[in-house]
């Protein structure tokens, strides 16, 4: 009967540090996704703040000529407006943006990958449209479907 209550008692202890070994490694799992959490957010942050550091320049020029215009009246030409609407699109597309189409480019519908533009008649995939309107995705995913319309 000793024999076994020190056998009960040894197993209970064994039991009891196994359940501590599993609390450790628990806490030890958490420790390391939070880490790993922390690690993606600083990326994510440095990747967006290389991002917003690229696009400053062509956005404080833009607000520049937005002044010169509405406010100082002074005339801004139109490729001066488009070439700083280039840099702020190449930017974009350097960090992984992805323009869907060409205007004026005809191809066949594709519903997942184009939006109608006139609300009158239904367009069926394949059917032949011309881009209006770039779209863009980013990754793979469609952000913004290409404008089309019939020919």
């Amino acid at each position: 009967m000793l024999a076994l209550e020190r056998q009960v008692q040894s197993l209970r202890l064994e039991l009891t540090e196994q359940h501590q070994r599993v609390a450790n490694l628990k806490n030890e799992l958490q420790r390391q996704r939070d880490a790993e959490d922390a690690r993606l957010a600083d990326a994510v942050r440095a990747q967006i703040g290389r991002l917003m550091t690229n696009a400053a320049t062509p956005m404080a020029h833009l607000l520049t000529q937005a002044h010169l215009l509405e406010v100082d009246g002074k005339p801004i030409q139109a490729h001066d407006v488009l070439g700083v609407a280039r840099r702020l699109v190449r930017m974009l597309e350097d960090n992984g943006l992805t323009l869907e189409g060409q205007v004026g480019a005809t191809l066949p519908f594709d519903p997942n990958r184009h939006e109608r533009l006139s609300a009158e008649a239904a367009l069926q995939a394949g059917e032949t449209v011309v881009v209006k309107f770039v779209g863009a995705s980013y990754g793979g995913i469609i952000c913004k479907k290409a404008g089309v319309a019939r020919p």
